[in-house]
């Protein structure tokens, strides 16, 4: 029941979604306060294209021989990535924007998992 309730696939990538814009608002704090930093290197996270990487089985897809993948388990969402960007100096413009996506974009994922909490609470209290 637990596994039912809370460790579907959109429940693992909604977790990592949530770390992912945790890390990407710390990347982007720190990126912000050493802007006047001599040879402060900009920091990013990866996470979005870790995500769309991931091969999973086909709907109805089947182990047909001995040494086949078991197309029943799905891959688990990755871990988002702290990585050094390119960009010699840090455009604050550019952060600020990243900042407010990140912030939208937590907001989302954050009532999207809120929302579904509530439907399961309020299946736990209906009274039948």
């Amino acid at each position: 029941m637990d596994k039912f309730l809370f460790g579907g696939a959109s429940w693992s990538e909604a977790k990592s979604a949530l770390d992912a814009g945790t890390l990407r608002q710390r990347a982007i704090a720190q990126n912000i306060a050493h802007a006047n930093t001599p040879g402060y290197r900009a920091q990013e996270v990866r996470f979005e294209e870790l995500l769309s990487r991931i091969e999973t089985a086909p709907e109805g897809a089947k182990t047909t021989r001995p040494g086949h993948l078991d197309a029943s388990q799905k891959a688990s969402a990755p871990r988002p990535e702290l990585v050094f960007s390119n960009a010699e100096e840090v455009d604050i413009e550019r952060e600020m924007v990243s900042l407010n996506e990140n912030s939208i974009h937590y907001r989302a994922i954050a009532q999207m998992v809120a929302r579904r909490y509530s439907g399961l609470m309020a299946a736990i209290r209906t009274e039948g």
